[in-house]
């Protein structure tokens, strides 16, 4: 395989020039195979001409309106040679059929058509000469003496006639004419209706190519012999396509490893049609003019502190934070969606490149240029997962399941958002960070409500402290209840809290805290239990808070 790519030694214009193309064959170039990158993609296409000794002129058709002609190569197995070659653009205006070429049954109907719009033309010419003798009438009327000059009328009985004369025969007039217009303009609307059919059957095929641009390539071919059927192959990228990567993360029984199937989700408006092509999708993006910078001098300046539990607190997030340690990484979603992999994704062959992976895909397909998304499949990947619930019964009195993946590593994820089914069915949403640091990979799976959780506050009547003492203690205790209804042992995180205090009249002392962690900086308490099959467990905590008597707290 010998490579032609070209090294001009001028400027190659993308311009809009006409060439002369009556003397030059023109051949059109069938896409066998299209490289999608994340916002392009790279078009190879082959066609086959004859080549005679010498110098030879070539146009390839049928290019991409989006083609960047500073990629385009080419290759060929024969022993010719590319001169040089010019990218052109030319408007193309589809010719409508000539009648002789056109069905005899459409014929006839044209014919019929156009013979009525004869007859209506006619009888629009007596109406106009109708008009014209009405409109005459009206300025005879008009001029008569009882009505332009009724002082020269000798007597009123002469007066009373010439008025009654000229009444009746205005109204008349006056009818004919309107009805005469209307006669006029409905023949006018029934021919302008008929013209539309005859244009409709006269350029109906036309109607379904619009106009648009051609993109062409001029080659200038040296051959040193006679080549009766040459093959060429060529290839540029373009623009006006992208795919996005996501993930359908299926879970089964909970002694199955998971199945991460990624899928492409993709688009294409580049102005040609790809036709039963082979797909291979890149996580490449060139054109990525990205260089490594170079390091400066960092100044250290104050900067006005930021008070976080205001705006966590402003943000409705001031309780949820306690979830970050969990990594629950879903968002649920309302509507349902239906996992459509099969065993179709395990014809997909991937590797490694230099700057990011490829999956070429194991079927051709059919992607029309109308920028709706298509997805398609590309490859299974399997993990073995263990499970453990989280709760936090002061948020949602609900233990949720998270899939714990130790090994996540190996399946080589891409930053993708995903969606969870559980035994086939639709569960949430998510997202896989591939450049997490984690070891394991926690994803959130659902509510388990076979896992019954409870959570009880109670406070003691506010005790004074001292005779003189404005101070009084209140004990709060919190009961949380927890009962695995499975029928298979679980692993339970549970998560609660002991308030802080950031004011010098209010302290808080923790109590019995149930044998929990507790994080002192952050009044945060766990506990790691594991239940039986069936089994309940109580957690008992309580914590004292000693405060102004008249002070009005708010327990949670």
């Amino acid at each position: 395989m010998k490579k032609l790519f070209l090294t001009l030694l001028g400027i190659i214009a993308f311009t809009t020039i006409l060439f002369a193309q009556e003397d030059i064959k023109t051949y059109n170039g069938k896409i066998s195979k299209v490289k999608v990158y994340m916002v392009q993609a790279n078009v190879e296409k082959t066609t086959m001409f004859p080549l005679k000794k010498g110098n030879n002129e070539v146009i390839l058709s049928g290019n991409s309106v989006y083609m960047q002609t500073e990629s385009l190569q080419f290759t060929s197995d024969n022993d010719f040679i590319i001169t040089d070659f010019t990218p052109y653009s030319q408007y193309v205006n589809p010719k409508p059929p000539t009648e002789e070429k056109l069905p005899l049954e459409k014929r006839n109907k044209l014919k019929v058509l156009r013979d009525s719009i004869e007859l209506l033309y006619y009888n629009n010419a007596d109406s106009y000469a109708l008009t014209s003798i009405l409109n005459k009438e009206k300025i005879v009327l008009e001029n008569m003496k009882v009505i332009s000059q009724p002082q020269l009328v000798d007597s009123i009985p002469k007066i009373k006639d010439a008025l009654s004369y000229y009444r009746i025969k205005m109204l008349e007039v006056t009818k004919m004419l309107q009805k005469e217009t209307i006669e006029i303009n409905k023949r006018n609307q029934l021919t302008a209706n008929i013209n539309n059919q005859i244009n409709l059957i006269l350029q109906g095929e036309a109607k379904q190519e619009p106009s648009r641009n051609e993109y062409y390539i001029r080659l200038n071919i040296y051959s040193e012999k006679d080549i009766p059927q040459c093959k060429l192959s060529y290839s540029y990228n373009v623009t006006g396509v992208s795919w996005q990567p996501y993930y359908d993360v299926k879970f089964t029984k909970p002694t199955n490893p998971v199945a991460f199937v990624l899928k492409a989700q993709l688009t294409q408006q580049t102005g040609e049609d790809w036709n039963d092509v082979n797909l291979v999708f890149s996580t490449e993006q060139p054109n990525d003019q990205r260089v490594l910078g170079e390091l400066y001098p960092y100044y250290l300046r104050e900067r006005t502190p930021i008070n976080l539990k205001q705006n966590l607190r402003g943000t409705g997030r001031a309780e949820s934070a306690m979830q970050d340690d969990m990594e629950i990484q879903s968002i649920s979603m309302s509507e349902k969606s239906v996992s459509n992999a099969t065993n179709y994704s395990k014809m997909t062959v991937s590797q490694i490149t230099m700057l990011g992976k490829e999956y070429e895909v194991g079927m051709k397909h059919s992607i029309p240029s109308d920028g709706k998304a298509k997805t398609i499949s590309l490859e299974t990947k399997k993990t073995p997962t263990d499970y453990k619930h989280y709760s936090i019964p002061k948020i949602d009195k609900s233990a949720y399941i998270s899939a714990l993946l130790p090994d996540w590593e190996s399946l080589e994820l891409m930053d993708a958002t995903g969606k969870i089914y559980l035994e086939g069915s639709y569960i949430n949403d998510t997202y896989i960070n591939s450049n997490s640091t984690l070891d394991t990979l926690n994803l959130s799976i659902g509510a388990d409500k076979r896992v019954a959780v409870d959570r009880k506050l109670t406070k003691s009547k506010p005790e004074k402290v001292g005779l003189l003492s404005s101070n009084a203690e209140t004990i709060i205790t919190i009961t949380i209840t927890v009962k695995n209804n499975n029928q298979t042992s679980i692993d339970l995180n549970l998560v609660d809290q002991i308030p802080l205090s950031n004011a010098d009249n209010i302290t808080i002392t923790a109590g019995n805290l149930s044998k929990a962690a507790y994080d002192e900086k952050t009044g945060k308490l766990t506990w790691d239990l594991k239940f039986n099959p069936l089994e309940a467990k109580t957690i008992i905590f309580n914590y004292t808070v000693r405060h102004p008597k008249n002070a009005n707290l708010f327990f949670n």
